[in-house]
């Protein structure tokens, strides 16, 4: 079971000021009032007694429609053609992610026997698209946002139908890891659209109603496919599962009409101008860490306890087979009940995040999270374990998952301010390919080097443990100090 870990994360991007206008967001269509004319509200029955007078076939069909326009008036007019375009674009990209991803793990080791080094390296490998997220960034400044979504999820999206192809563990490594290599390109744009599309005292709620959604059709395509995989191969499921997450993409494309927006004119360049200018940038960018101080306690705590968390996740699997014997129809329903969990627990963070503080509920999350690996130890002592013993870290994951999501990226507007999301995102996601590119291995490393002195791979757990501690602790620090910070200005 792989933990939170984010980098804005966008997870799955995988993510603030407001709309400057209407005019960057395609308008929605009137809502039909359901008022009759000269009737007010007042004087209108009830919509409770008018669902009670239905027949019962079209009780439920009437209760859908009012729950759908209950969510859609809490989005303003000018945000609705865009929450209604993600709210869309998340639900078949759950279809996607959940058909695929909660299994790769499991795959890898139980069917094709990869070894702890291959494990370390599909941990460690879809960072290596974040390393690249300065020049990512630089590559798309001034330039339209949309088409690097779109087209990097579609290119990962196509990875993925190659699975057909993967035969064996390094050739199944490569095709689902080079996935996330090319989807980390969208992370940078994405947070730049979700911030120009929603307003900032409505961003928490919207994007806990999109999550929502997401896992909504994660839980149904992890239960239907943990179900499959025990007829069909993966190489007959993960190709369909791509072409419906290819469909999400060009469906996210009409978020924003990026037509009316200004593009800075772009003129061709010599190579050493044009290297010289992205090496400003990225040093620059690079310089957020020497002058936004509160900013520097965040990021550091981010990659401390990130960094204790992704030690540990090559060695998940290797516990869940040679361990505790699960089985992939047993996965797919502890991530359910993971993903069920995590439903209210997006709506909850959301409305905590927008009314309390992000950085308060990056404090509690990482607290949360600590009882994941403290599962992982304890199932070494107790006799019998099986599947079923890991039930606890995936109830506090879920938890934690909504909420390491929605208070990393509203942390991260809160430091960027309206004009450099896309730069505070870059170096958020460069940080995270760092320690993602050598955690894994230096997790994978200690466990071999504790196996070979006939010692138990969790001590690995432990130390991940003390590094989340240690992050929990420098982001309750950050956040003191980015209030005195506040109170000396």
């Amino acid at each position: 079971m792989p933990k939170p870990e984010t980098d804005a994360d966008g997870r799955a991007g995988g993510e603030h000021s407001p709309p400057v206008g209407d005019e960057q967001t395609p308008a929605a269509a009137p809502e039909s009032d359901p008022t009759p004319a000269g009737r007010s509200d007042e004087t209108r029955p009830p919509l409770i007694h008018t669902i009670l007078r239905e027949s019962p076939g079209r009780l439920t069909r009437r209760a859908r429609v009012a729950a759908k326009q209950v969510v859609v008036r809490q989005v303003r007019a000018g945000s609705r053609h865009a929450f209604r375009t993600d709210l869309t674009a998340m639900f078949l990209a759950g279809l996607y992610t959940g058909a695929v991803f909660p299994f790769i793990g499991i795959i890898a080791r139980d069917d094709l026997k990869a070894s702890k080094e291959i494990l370390a390296f599909m941990t460690a490998a879809p960072f290596l698209g974040n390393l690249m997220a300065l020049f990512w960034a630089r590559a798309m400044e001034g330039k339209k946002k949309v088409p690097f979504v779109k087209w990097s999820h579609i290119g990962a999206r196509l990875m993925i139908f190659l699975s057909f192809a993967a035969v064996g563990a390094w050739p199944f490594a490569l095709v689902t890891s080079f996935c996330q290599v090319i989807g980390a390109v969208a992370t940078p744009a994405y947070a730049a659209i979700i911030q120009t599309v929603y307003p900032d005292d409505q961003r928490g709620r919207i994007l806990s109603y999109t999550r929502a959604a997401i896992l909504a059709a994660q839980i149904f395509s992890t239960v239907l496919v943990g179900w499959l995989l025990g007829t069909y191969s993966y190489r007959v499921i993960f190709p369909v599962a791509s072409l419906i997450g290819i469909a999400a993409a060009f469906i996210f494309s009409r978020i924003l009409n990026e037509d009316d927006l200004p593009e800075t004119e772009q003129t061709r360049k010599p190579v050493g101008e044009n290297l010289k200018e992205t090496a400003g940038f990225i040093w620059s960018t690079l310089g957020i860490l020497r002058e936004d101080v509160a900013y520097r306690w965040f990021a550091l705590s981010v990659f401390t306890y990130g960094f204790g968390n992704l030690m540990t996740v090559p060695l998940i699997p290797i516990i869940q087979v040679n361990e505790l014997h699960m089985a992939k129809s047993e996965l797919g329903l502890l991530a359910n009940i993971s993903q069920l969990i995590a439903i209210p627990g997006y709506f909850f963070w959301g409305r905590y995040v927008d009314r309390e503080s992000p950085q308060k509920a990056v404090v509690y999350s990482i607290l949360l999270n600590l009882l994941v690996p403290l599962n992982y130890v304890l199932t070494g002592f107790w006799p019998g374990a099986n599947a079923w013993s890991l039930l606890p870290a995936y109830i506090a994951s879920g938890v934690v998952m909504a909420g390491i999501d929605l208070s990393y990226f509203n942390a991260l507007l809160t430091f960027a301010g309206p004009t450099n999301v896309s730069r505070y995102q870059a170096l958020q996601s460069f940080l995270l390919g760092i320690r993602g590119s050598v955690a894994p291995f230096i997790g994978s490393g200690v466990a071999t080097a504790l196996e070979h002195q006939h010692l138990n791979i969790r001590w690995v757990f432990v130390a991940g443990m003390v590094f989340m501690a240690f992050g929990a602790w420098m982001q309750l620090m950050a956040s003191r100090r980015q209030v005195r910070m506040k109170d000396e200005r």
